[in-house]
């Protein structure tokens, strides 16, 4: 059962490798290919030494067939020992670079900056475990086989508390409940990893260079041979082991399907755009000049019957009808945005500005963080920012609530959160698949032509962004835009 389970879990993340090719993924895949090393050669040492029961050939090979596979290999205890001490020693490193890649705390950050003083100690290690070195050392001075075989110990349950700890210290560092929902099963592949290898890692190269030389090395064993196990004891690292791979297999085939499901998205909404925005030049230049036409046709009107309270609403409609029409128009063709540093907050209050020229007797209630420096287009971010607040406002109100539409912006980690949430009555999982498309709308007005939130996305990522969604625990809609975190510009004399 475990060497299938780390045959599957090595198989995944292979798979997420070549889905997104991107430094997290890679690590993960190292990470996994060094596990199933170490635990390859550690199935293939038991399997050769002998003296296990039938439960526990069961829970390591899942067959007896696998296991007299593994006995009858033909390997040197050499050759045996060098690719243990390789999975052994490399697991530790890129396990802790793995934690160190989904952390953004101040100490992790520093050891991201210097993350090459990581690989002093495994080196040393590693090296020392080369066949020829091993066996000129041994030779040289039998106490520091002791020596060599404790610091090493001490080195790969190091690294694996600190992997753990870098984990644990990110979880508690996350302020912002989207975050740290998506962390915990992220974080979920290393900590399986983690338990998976520490139940094997007591294993030391040494103990098979030497199995027939040295009797210190031989009386050391591995778990599954000491006299002081009892049945409750067996069983529990047994089904502890099996426990681990099973949750790691699940979060890394849960990321694997997120990373799919995203990816079919994003190509998705690519040849949607460009049928939108073919669709949308025709449609331009068909009604463009009758809107026109229109509108000087009304003003003219307006001015014979300046009291005519119906005509000034067919006027005002008509330079609406015009202004959606620009920013459909806009919405298709835009495909980049001029980015300059820009305060925060002046688009935030733009941005409800707008809302409000819209619905004046609408309630947003804005908190956050003053001083946030962002790199962005200012007026095409505000009107993303609008796209969302017009919609939470719609949203609450097609609800039958008076609450207010909350707007909250700070920092979190590298990104900058602005999180605007509603009281509507939230979006199910099909409406959630078609928000982003170009021409979708669930609302029944002539003032929405489905082109919010498409403009939005298209806004967001083109401030390399991301816009997130979740639903609020007491009711209603949260919409999160992430942006790059920047600093603040310089001032003279600095």
């Amino acid at each position: 059962m475990l060497l299938i389970l780390t045959v599957l879990i090595l198989l995944c993340s292979l798979i997420l490798l070549l889905i997104r090719r991107d430094r997290r993924c890679t690590l993960i895949a190292l990470t996994c290919v060094s596990l199933f090393i170490f635990i390859f050669s550690i199935l293939t040492y038991i399997a050769k030494k002998g003296g296990i029961g039938s439960s526990v050939s069961w829970m390591l090979y899942a067959s007896d067939r696998i296991r007299v596979w593994f006995q009858y290999r033909v390997v040197t205890l050499e050759t045996l020992g060098f690719i243990t001490a390789l999975g052994r020693y490399t697991f530790p490193l890129l396990l802790v670079l793995t934690c160190l890649d989904m952390a953004y705390f101040d100490s992790a950050l520093w050891m991201k900056k210097h993350f090459w003083l990581l690989f002093i100690i495994p080196a040393i290690i590693f090296t020392c475990y080369i066949p020829s070195l091993f066996r000129y050392l041994m030779n040289l001075n039998q106490g520091l086989l002791r020596f060599l075989v404790n610091f090493s110990r001490l080195y790969v349950y190091g690294y694996v508390i600190l992997a753990l700890a870098v984990i644990v210290r990110e979880y508690f560092s996350i302020t912002l409940y989207f975050f740290k929902r998506r962390f915990i099963f992220k974080s979920l592949i290393p900590a399986a990893l983690a338990l998976i290898f520490a139940m094997y890692a007591m294993q030391d190269p040494a103990q098979i260079y030497l199995f027939y030389h040295n009797e210190y090395m031989f009386l050391l064993g591995l778990w599954y041979l000491s006299p002081y196990f009892s049945p409750l004891l067996y069983t529990v690292v047994l089904f502890g082991s099996i426990a681990s791979g099973i949750a790691g297999f699940i979060s890394l085939l849960r990321y694997v399907r997120i990373n799919i499901d995203e990816r079919n998205e994003e190509i998705t909404l690519k040849r949607n755009a460009s049928l939108a925005s073919k669709g949308v030049s025709m449609f331009i230049h068909g009604t463009k000049n009758e809107l026109l036409a229109m509108s000087i046709l009304l003003r003219r009107i307006s001015v014979r019957h300046p009291e005519d309270e119906d005509i000034l609403k067919a006027c005002e409609l008509s330079r609406q009808l015009n202004e959606r029409l620009e920013e459909l128009h806009l919405a298709a063709r835009n495909r980049a945005a001029t980015l300059s540093l820009c305060e925060l907050t002046p688009v935030i209050e733009s941005a409800r500005e707008r809302t409000c020229a819209r619905y004046p007797d609408a309630e947003i209630r804005i908190s956050g963080t003053d001083g946030l420096y962002v790199l962005a287009d200012s007026g095409s971010l505000k009107e993303a920012i609008a796209n969302i607040l017009i919609n939470a406002v719609e949203a609450s109100r097609d609800a039958g609530s008076s609450d207010p539409v909350l707007l909250e912006y700070r920092p979190e980690r590298l990104w900058i959160s602005i999180k605007i949430s509603d009281s509507g009555k939230g979006l199910g999982k099909k409406q959630l698949r078609q928000i982003y498309q170009p021409f979708y709308s669930s609302k029944n007005s002539s003032q929405n032509w489905g082109m919010g939130m498409y403009y939005t996305l298209n806004c967001v990522k083109a401030h390399l962004g991301s816009i997130k969604y979740e639903k609020r625990p007491e009711g209603g809609s949260s919409f999160i835009i992430l942006l790059p975190r920047t600093g603040r510009p310089l001032t003279r004399g600095e």
